[in-house]
């Protein structure tokens, strides 16, 4: 593997990847290999059901080279950020000259004016002058064919960039430090998962859990585990997805939703050929958001990050309007009386 691909995933987008991410990856990936004999990576390759981080931190100890794809959300982003520390923990022997070389970014969506960072003016400059590239960034000119020449330049100056690091400077596979991700300081409450389980499942829950807190964790969304029992007493302060196991019986699904805020997003996991007739029933009873059962493991995959986003939607459009402490409440009176004289 020659280089490794990291941007945002973005939590008001959806959660749904971004595809001009994937067809500007295919493009940078077919022109380093007809270099290098060798392509990239990137998590839309991840393989479904296995461990995700794993599978990252390995690619982060293959990869000769960093693409990072500075945007707006990259550097709010906890996790983009963990992945750019994870590959320089393989840097630490080198001059630092030398270091840079082999992190190569791209300016993917240009940063407003009052954000501006040292670090994207010096990416524009990395393949030189484009006025294309410098006002729009490279999501503008993969997307819009009038920019397409300018974009396959660009493609052809970056890989050329990625091969020179390659034969000059290559760099052997080493173990990678671990992503740790810091938590998301965003002042709103921690998206809230849990599962309900039925007794001898077939279904690993709490592997699907870990992958929506994974989930969370790729979208910069601060995320916490409780058990079912505890659902109650949270949810009605934060948003909350519920995973519950198709083989759990109706009575104890209907104890456990009973009384929940509408909108905890609850999602039914069944296999093939379970019935969820019954279960879909009670939710909809209890006033929850209607969501589709999935039924395999490549299906929960693409849904975990869209119920992230969907549960916390569903939470700022209908959950409680909260006052930081110590803040006043808001009040029309002032300005009334300012009105009046």
């Amino acid at each position: 593997m020659i280089f490794y691909l990291s941007h945002a995933h973005a939590a008001r987008g959806g959660g749904a990847p971004d595809p001009w991410v994937r067809r500007f990856f295919d493009a940078l990936s077919d022109a380093v290999h007809a270099r290098t004999g060798d392509g990239g990576f990137h998590d839309g390759q991840l393989a479904p059901g296995a461990d995700s981080k794993q599978q990252l931190t390995a690619a982060l100890g293959q990869a000769q080279v960093f693409v990072p794809l500075y945007s707006p959300q990259y550097f709010n982003n906890s996790w983009a950020v963990a992945e750019l520390t994870s590959f320089r923990s393989r840097l630490r022997g080198f001059a630092p000259a030398e270091a840079a070389r082999h992190i190569v970014p791209v300016v993917w969506t240009p940063l407003p004016p009052w954000a501006a960072r040292p670090e994207v003016d010096e990416a524009f400059g990395l393949v030189g002058k484009s006025v294309e590239y410098s006002e729009n960034g490279m999501r503008a000119l993969c997307m819009l064919s009038v920019y397409r020449d300018a974009y396959r330049d660009l493609v052809t100056r970056f890989a050329d960039r990625i091969a020179a690091v390659v034969h000059e400077s290559p760099l052997a596979p080493s173990a990678a430090a671990p992503p740790v991700p810091r938590p998301p300081d965003t002042g709103e409450p921690a998206l809230l998962v849990s599962l309900l389980a039925a007794e001898g499942s077939g279904y690993d829950l709490p592997a699907l859990a870990g992958r929506v807190l994974a989930a969370a964790e790729r979208l910069g969304v601060p995320a916490l585990q409780a058990p079912p029992d505890q659902v109650r007493r949270q949810a009605g302060r934060r948003p909350c997805v519920l995973l519950i196991d198709a083989g759990a019986g109706p009575e104890t699904v209907r104890a456990t939703v009973t009384g929940l805020p509408g909108w905890v997003i609850a999602l039914v996991v069944a296999s093939a050929s379970a019935a969820t007739g019954a279960l879909t029933g009670i939710l909809r009873t209890a006033g929850l958001p209607r969501v589709s059962p999935v039924r395999t493991v490549a299906e929960f995959e693409r849904t975990a990050p869209l119920l992230v986003t969907e549960a916390r939607k569903q939470y700022l459009r209908h959950g409680p309007v909260v006052t930081a402490p110590g803040s006043p409440r808001p009040s029309l009176r002032r300005t009334v009386d300012d009105k009046r004289g």
